[in-house]
């Protein structure tokens, strides 16, 4: 077996200046705050502005990162970057993030898991630190989900917000992050999909309307409430500790109610498991929702560095991912 080397040493995060409260939507989508709040749990949430990109933002949250853990881009071996919102599908977002970081060549990819891309880039950090392959590694989420939904869709436009996470992730004595337990259930991909698809829109561009983010919020939340649970026990197993032993429960932040489910269900009820909540302030920023979460926790007080984490996320695929860790520094 691979002895255990990586952690999460530091995260940087970045999100938009542009507050958009419920008051802010309701009217455009002829709804009430309180219609909002009580099926999300969102009182607000991030957008980005025409000068706020997805590398922009990504180049940001790293560069955070990298200051605080007093470590300079040439060491960076390693470049992931998750989003489903950078829309050229070549150069990959993340060669251009790390050109301007100023990174010495490194190997630079994207992933494309939906919102649980990020959890996937900590698993592959981890596996090739742990096996010799790179030293220090950068796993970036950052989306500009507000340029993807449609603004009248009341289903998916109170949802999603902006913004961007990034890990550095390096060899450490302690703190190390356990094993990854991902998947994915394709028979239910079409539950959050992108519709018409661009083949759709270049065979009928006159009469196509504008792709965006579609969601079956019902059925995601039914699968989610009944799948998270089990995952969640997985990764626990994986990670060589039981339920009892965890200290915070860092969950995709996709909306309140599912992460009240999934916690019921596990259990965790009481004040003796703290559990992100970013989702209230940030909305479901994908990608960015992990890392994100994670500082929100810190940056408060409500989690401190080197507490017993386990964090999990699920997006379009379906798809998710999570592991054991031990709570960061954050920048």
């Amino acid at each position: 077996m691979t002895a255990l080397q990586a952690g999460v040493l530091m995260i940087g995060s970045y999100r938009p200046d542009r507050i958009v409260s419920n008051s802010d939507l309701a009217p455009e989508l002829g709804v009430d705050e309180e219609w909002i709040l009580t099926r999300t749990g969102i009182t607000e949430r991030r957008f980005a502005g025409n000068h706020e990109t997805v590398i922009s933002m990504a180049a940001s949250a790293a560069q955070k990162a990298l200051d605080a853990a007093a470590t300079s881009a040439r060491q960076i071996d390693v470049v992931m970057l998750a989003t489903s919102t950078h829309l050229n599908q070549t150069p990959a977002a993340a060669a251009i993030v790390a050109a301007e970081l100023g990174c010495a060549g490194p190997a630079a990819f994207d992933i494309s898991a939906g919102c649980s891309g990020y959890a996937h880039g900590i698993g592959q950090a981890a596996a090739l630190i742990n096996a010799g392959q790179a030293d220090n590694i950068l796993v970036i989420g950052s989306e500009k989900l507000s340029h993807v939904i449609d603004p009248d869709n009341r289903s998916v436009a109170p949802i999603f917000g902006d913004g961007a996470g990034a890990a550095l992730v390096g060899r450490t004595e302690s703190g190390h992050i356990r094993r990854t337990v991902w998947g994915s259930d394709g028979t239910q991909a079409r539950l959050i999909r992108q519709e018409p698809t661009w083949e759709e829109l270049r065979a009928a561009p006159t009469t196509t309307t504008t792709p965006f983010l579609h969601m079956e919020g019902t059925e995601v939340f039914r699968w989610a409430t009944g799948a998270v649970p089990r995952i969640v026990s997985e990764i626990a197993d994986a990670g060589g500790i039981t339920l009892a032993d965890v200290e915070v429960f860092i969950p995709h932040q996709a909306n309140l109610r599912i992460i009240d489910g999934v916690a019921r269900k596990l259990g965790w009820q009481d004040e003796s498991v703290v559990i992100a909540d970013d989702v209230r302030r940030a909305g479901n920023t994908s990608a960015a929702a992990l890392p994100l979460a994670i500082d929100d926790l810190v940056s408060s007080g409500r989690a401190k560095p080197g507490q017993l984490a386990l964090q999990v996320s699920f997006g379009a695929g379906l798809s998710y991912a999570g592991q054991v860790f031990d709570l960061p520094q954050v920048a």
